[in-house]
């Protein structure tokens, strides 16, 4: 197999594999991507075995074949050589040759044979969705999912497809997102799928532009189809956990503020909060709102007051600063809001206006004061 094509579409091909190649694997044909070279198109394909993406690069083709590419090393040589132009050649044994003004560089490869078949939807149903409205589900959930290998639905963003709204869900058990983009083409019949995050990570870095996004599905498999790439998923088996039921639909205390001045003065009075628990104290009352730390073993304290505006009950809350500052950072707008029912309650945080064709709701749940 021999093709020459610039240092830069090669990495703007290759780059984006890398994110689905695994780091360790016992199967060391894992560890590279599948090339298929048939004119000047050059197929490229990784795989771990959940998750496989497939790009397709146009290159100056001079002799077809198929080849396995060790990724880690050929990304990293691509991505050191300036923007010229480069050839590379796969000859007898495996042997990888990259020809280029500066040098040449040679690498060893495996046996093409080796890799395992890359999933095939054989008749699935398909969906088309706007690329920058699916970027912006995954980009405002994929935080909170869990990381518990012991609850394995909780892995991945569960994915709502139903007439006119999309939903992307993820909750980690400490806060919970739910982020629905209304309005949307779709007319068919409702779905629900828990997509691995790795799948949707991928997704949000590379579906870039605001061109069409296709899902196709069939059996354990998620397909989403964008420009030149494919991506393809298997998707996590089980059921759920029943998310609505723990949205409270009755929070009465409501507490309004300044997003910048909240989420500084929460930064600030974090640093003097204890390593392990990082629990922050919201002291609430009537259009003033303290922010309290402390940590007993080091020494330290700190306190901050911020206007609000607030309708409640006073009341003293905690929260682990490090799951609020991740939940601040999603709102958008100037303000944010914070419905809360008792000091031992999830409470609701929501942008002060939503975004046109959407809904966002975001819950945190408190931590037991000192």
């Amino acid at each position: 197999m021999k093709f020459a094509a610039s240092q830069s579409a090669l990495l703007d091909g290759f780059m984006p594999l890398a994110g689905v190649v695994p780091s360790k694997t016992p199967l060391p044909a894992l560890g590279h991507i599948l090339a298929e070279l048939k004119g000047n198109s050059l197929s490229l394909a990784a795989t771990d075995l959940e998750v496989s993406m497939e790009r397709t690069i146009e290159v100056n083709g001079s002799e077809d074949g198929r080849a396995l590419l060790p990724a880690r090393r050929l990304i990293e040589i691509i991505r050191e050589l300036p923007d010229i132009a480069l050839k590379i050649a796969i000859g007898k044994g495996n042997r990888i040759t990259i020809e280029g003004d500066r040098g040449s560089y040679k690498l060893g490869g495996e046996e093409v044979e080796g890799y395992p078949e890359l999933p095939k939807l054989k008749k699935p149903q398909v969906l088309e969705f706007e690329r920058g409205r699916m970027r912006r589900l995954i980009s405002k959930t994929l935080f909170a999912v869990s990381h518990d290998e012991l609850r394995p639905q909780l892995t991945g963003i569960l994915l709502q497809i139903e007439p006119g709204e999309l939903r992307c869900i993820s909750t980690d058990g400490h806060r919970l997102v739910r982020l629905a983009a209304l309005e949307t083409k779709y007319k068919g019949e409702a779905f629900d799928f828990i997509v691995p995050a790795k799948a949707m990570a991928a997704v949000l870095r590379n579906a870039e532009g605001d061109g069409p996004l296709e899902l196709s599905f069939e059996g354990t498999q998620l397909c989403f189809t964008f420009g030149q790439t494919k991506l393809t998923t298997r998707l996590i088996e089980g059921r759920y956990p029943n998310y609505e039921a723990v949205i409270p639909q009755s929070n009465e205390n409501t507490l309004r503020l300044d997003l910048d001045s909240f989420r500084a003065a929460v930064r600030r009075v974090a640093i003097f909060a204890n390593e392990v628990s990082r629990q922050v104290r919201l002291r609430l009352a009537a259009d003033k709102l303290q922010i309290l730390s402390e940590d007993v073993e080091a020494g330290g304290e700190a306190q901050e007051t911020v206007p609000c505006e607030y309708q409640g009950t006073p009341m003293d809350i905690g929260y682990n600063a490090n799951y609020l500052l991740d939940i601040l950072k999603q709102v958008d707008t100037n303000e944010v809001v914070l419905e809360l029912g008792t000091p031992t309650s999830a409470g609701l945080v929501k942008p002060s206006e939503q975004e046109k064709n959407e809904d966002l709701l975001m819950l945190i749940m408190p931590v037991r004061l000192n």
